[in-house]
C-alpha cells in the first residue's frame, strides 16, 4: 500500500508537470485574469505593504501588486512550476519591476519567518493544496498581526465540473477540489478555525457561457488531466468509463438545442488575522 508520503509526492509531480505544460498558455484563459482582478481588489493593498504570493504561476497577481506596494514595499511570490516563474519573470523585466523576489517551491514545505507579511494572496490554487487546513495555520504565522489573507475556491456551480463531482459523490468519491470550500459556511468555518476573523466571503459570478455539446462533453477529458481531479484518474478503466457515461448522461439531460449553459460561481475569501493570535 502507498503510504500518505508517496501520495503527496506523486500529487505534487503531477501537478508540476501540468502548469510547466500549460505554462505558455496559461494567460490564455479568461477566468485567471479576472480572478486576479478580483483578489487584488479585497486585499486592500498600499504602499509599503510585504506580500507574499501563493500559487503565483505566470505571475499576474504579483505584478499587479508589486506595482502597488511600490519600491518601498515588496512581494514574494512562489510555485511549484518552473516553466510558470519562466514567463512570470519575462513579465517583471517588460514592466522594470524590481521589487519582487520569484521562489520555485512548494509552499507547504516554505519556512518564511513569523509575522514576515502584511498580506497573503492565493489565486487559482487553494484547492490544490494537500492539507489546506493546515496551510491556513501556517499562513495565520507568517502574518503580521492583523494581516490580510485573500483566496479563491471554486463555489457551486463550478461549471461542467459540478457535474463530474456530482457523479464522483454518487460513486462515495469525495473531491476536495469541488467540496473543500463550495459553501460560504465552509469557507467561514476555514478561516476561523485557523485564527482569522471573516472580513468578506463573496460569491462572484466568473463565467457564464452556451457550450456546444461536444465541447461540453470533452470537458471529462480535459479535468480529469488536471491535477485537481487525480483522485478519478487513478480509477480502473472499467468504473471510470461507467462514471463518464453517467456524466455524459446528466450532461445531455441539461442541455437545450444541443448546447448547454455553463456558468462558474467562485468563492473570493478575505480573512484578517485576529489581534490577539501571536
Amino acid at each position: 500500500m502507498r503510504d500518505e508520503a508517496d501520495n503527496h509526492r506523486d500529487f505534487k509531480g503531477l501537478t508540476t508537470d501540468y502548469f510547466d505544460r500549460r505554462s505558455e498558455t496559461y494567460d490564455q484563459d479568461a477566468l485567471f485574469p479576472r480572478l486576479a482582478v478580483v483578489i487584488i481588489r479585497h486585499a486592500d493593498l498600499e504602499p509599503g505593504l510585504c506580500v507574499l504570493d501563493i500559487g503565483t504561476g505566470t505571475g499576474r497577481l504579483a505584478l499587479q501588486a508589486a506595482k502597488m506596494v511600490g519600491e518601498e514595499g515588496g512581494v514574494v511570490a512562489i510555485d511549484l512550476s518552473a516553466e510558470m516563474l519562466t514567463q512570470a519573470h519575462f513579465k517583471a523585466g517588460m514592466d522594470n519591476l524590481t521589487n519582487i523576489q520569484f521562489i520555485q517551491g512548494d509552499v507547504e514545505e516554505a519556512t518564511f519567518d513569523d509575522a514576515a507579511f502584511d498580506r497573503i494572496l492565493c489565486s487559482s490554487a487553494f484547492v490544490l493544496l494537500s492539507n489546506p487546513s493546515k496551510a491556513l495555520k501556517t499562513w495565520n504565522r507568517w502574518l503580521k498581526r492583523g494581516g490580510l489573507l485573500s483566496f479563491d475556491a471554486p463555489g457551486e456551480p463550478f461549471g461542467i465540473n459540478t457535474i463530474i463531482a456530482d457523479v464522483a459523490e454518487a460513486h462515495a468519491i469525495e473531491l476536495p477540489y469541488a467540496t473543500l470550500a463550495n459553501t460560504v459556511q465552509k469557507c467561514s468555518d476555514l478561516l476561523e478555525r485557523s485564527g482569522f476573523e471573516v472580513v468578506e466571503i463573496n460569491q462572484e459570478l466568473m463565467q457564464e457561457h452556451t457550450m456546444p455539446m461536444a465541447q461540453a462533453l470533452s470537458v471529462w477529458e480535459k479535468s480529469l488531466a488536471h491535477p485537481a481531479w487525480h483522485k478519478l484518474a487513478r480509477l480502473p478503466e472499467s468504473q471510470l468509463k461507467q462514471m463518464q457515461a453517467e456524466f455524459e448522461t446528466r450532461v445531455r439531460a441539461q442541455a437545450s438545442n444541443d448546447t448547454v449553459v455553463s456558468k462558474i460561481v467562485m468563492h473570493v475569501v478575505t480573512g484578517r488575522k485576529k489581534s490577539d493570535v501571536i
